[in-house]
């Protein structure tokens, strides 16, 4: 089948930079707590209110957006995302209300689940250029421009912010109109499994094999842990080292931690992307590993009581280490995904992989809110470790499983 190589070769080589800036509101992530409650003058409580209600939608939606994927294409729904991460960043910066936050917060959701049919037309580019075990270098590489740009922001958004509450949100919004005409240069390979003739078959449900299920389950597991764990072991740390500092050197100690912890983030992405090349299915194995390392320092840390300073060194490599295998994760469980489902199949498998991620982080969510009533946080960094041991033995049926596959 004859290709446009040259459109082929620009879109992949515009990939890094398309997802490093559309995988979030850059400018926004680093003060986020502080606008909305400063500026947007919300509660924690309606905060909270707004995640859970835009995950509940995004699950509930599921199959609405795989309807939609499935008829507008890949290419189209990526530009969408774009458009709906833009209208989400517009809305977010001039809302005034509690309600318009709450449909920033639904649109931000959902045009994720849009944007990641971006890593279809990625690997369906490679393929066609038989690259396509370039994808997790590739996608490596997008994480890697995505930290050294958190790292940038992280120390300009304070900066700006205290210049004018609103600067990091006029930024945000400008980045998100250049995203959306770049969304423009992509192009995506005629395969012959979404060759146009394939529309007039009927569509037929993702067969969930026992290697897509694990894949899906190790995914929703890891993530949620990583998700949940990333947001309540920052404030454990506050929490214990207010017994001995104030909050004035609590506040300078957290944001050094934070800021070091994106540095070694992007350590992290370039370890584990020189890493893959060597061990390939094994890495979930050892990242699964590495994470329930990380709430055993955290919780280590807790209870240490021969230092101060030993207390925060030994809880800072547990979150350095959250940091560290995130990204890398993530990276590997897509490149396994797309290349074990049929290409027909890669739009659910994708969108599954989101809505499950959802799934699994709304759950502890709402757990972790019930436990917080009447115990301290230490109990949830202990259910957060074991669930990373049982992270470990799903990873290794896992790794089990794609040893015995030839194919897909």
């Amino acid at each position: 089948m004859e290709q446009n190589v040259k459109k082929i070769k620009r879109s992949i080589k515009v990939f890094p930079l398309f997802a490093a800036f559309s995988s979030d509101l850059i400018f926004f992530v680093p003060i986020d707590t502080l606008f909305l409650t400063l500026v947007k003058g919300l509660t924690a409580s309606q905060i909270t209110a707004m995640t859970m209600v835009s995950l509940a939608l995004c699950i509930a939606l599921q199959k609405v957006i795989l309807r939609m994927v499935e008829k507008i294409g890949n290419i189209k729904s990526l530009k969408l995302g774009a458009l709906m991460l833009l209208i989400a960043s517009v809305i977010l910066t001039f809302g005034s209300s509690f309600t318009a936050m709450l449909v920033y917060r639904c649109l931000y959701e959902i045009a994720f689940m849009f944007l990641n049919m971006s890593r279809i037309v990625l690997k369906n580019n490679l393929t066609a250029i038989n690259k396509q075990d370039d994808y997790y270098k590739i996608r490596n590489r997008a994480k890697i421009l995505y930290s050294i740009i958190t790292i940038i922001t992280a120390l300009l958004a304070g900066t700006l912010f205290n210049i004018n509450n609103y600067l990091p949100m006029y930024l945000s919004v400008f980045v998100y109109m250049v995203m959306l005409g770049m969304s423009f240069i992509f192009y995506e390979a005629k395969l012959e499994n979404n060759d146009d003739k394939q529309e007039d078959i009927k569509r037929k449900k993702l067969k969930i094999t026992s290697t897509i299920f694990l894949i899906i389950l190790s995914n929703t597991v890891f993530y949620s842990i990583i998700k949940m764990g990333q947001n309540n072991s920052k404030l454990f740390m506050q929490y214990d080292f207010q017994e001995f500092l104030s909050i004035e050197m609590v506040t300078y100690y957290i944001t050094t931690i934070v800021f070091l912890s994106r540095l070694v983030r992007l350590a992290g992405n370039v370890v584990f992307g020189k890493l893959y090349l060597k061990i390939k299915d094994k890495l979930s194995i050892v990242l699964s590993v590495l994470l329930s390392m990380a709430f055993f320092l955290l919780i280590l840390g807790h209870f240490l009581s021969i230092g101060f300073i030993y207390k925060v060194i030994i809880m800072s490599l547990g979150f350095f280490l959250i940091l560290a295998i995130r990204d890398s994760f993530q990276v590997y469980i897509e490149d396994i995904a797309l290349t074990i489902a049929n290409k027909e199949d890669q739009q659910e498998m994708m969108i599954d992989i989101e809505v499950y991620r959802k799934v699994g982080t709304l759950i502890l969510s709402a757990l972790f809110t019930l436990i917080l009533m009447k115990f301290e946080l230490i109990i949830i960094e202990c259910i957060l470790c074991l669930l990373a041991i049982v992270e470990i033995g799903i990873s290794c049926r896992l790794c089990k499983k794609l040893s015995q596959n030839t194919g897909k």
